[in-house]
């Protein structure tokens, strides 16, 4: 199994390419969105508060990042009223009170026309990353 937040997010794509039923690979793509955003959130670590630069996405694929983060944020990971947008509506009548509420829905088909775009954003920060990590390496 994958230890860190990018390769979960390929390992799930490789799972996502098996599945053709729209209620498993919303669930990935959902799940893909989570991990491949967690490591660009900022966390508190042992020391300090960390999170992976904006330097490491490729400038063509930052605005599908930034799309990505913004799902996990406002939606995926948190609940965020300004994405869902509620609408209450007064169906009041006489003695009888009633304020149903509606909140926008989310497109997934749109998210899984774009597999192959992701899945290239993805691999692309891997790369960078191991590029990063490598770089490290060679000069300890």
């Amino acid at each position: 199994m994958p230890k860190f937040p990018v390769d979960m997010a390929i390992h799930t794509l490789k799972i996502l390419r098996r599945y053709k039923r729209s209620d498993v690979r919303n669930a990935l793509l959902r799940d893909i969105t989570v991990a491949y955003a967690k490591p660009f959130s900022t966390n508190r670590g042992a020391l300090s508060q960390h999170s992976l630069s904006l330097k490491h996405v490729p400038l063509p694929m930052r605005g599908l990042h930034k799309e990505l983060i913004d799902l996990r944020n406002q939606l995926f990971a948190h609940t965020d009223l300004t994405f869902k947008n509620p609408k209450v509506a007064n169906w009041s009548s006489g003695k009888h009170k009633w304020f149903p509420m509606s909140f926008r829905g989310f497109d997934y088909n749109n998210l899984n026309k774009r597999v192959n775009e992701i899945s290239n954003l993805i691999y692309s920060v891997q790369n960078e990353l191991l590029k990063k990590i490598k770089g490290i390496e060679n000069s300890i």
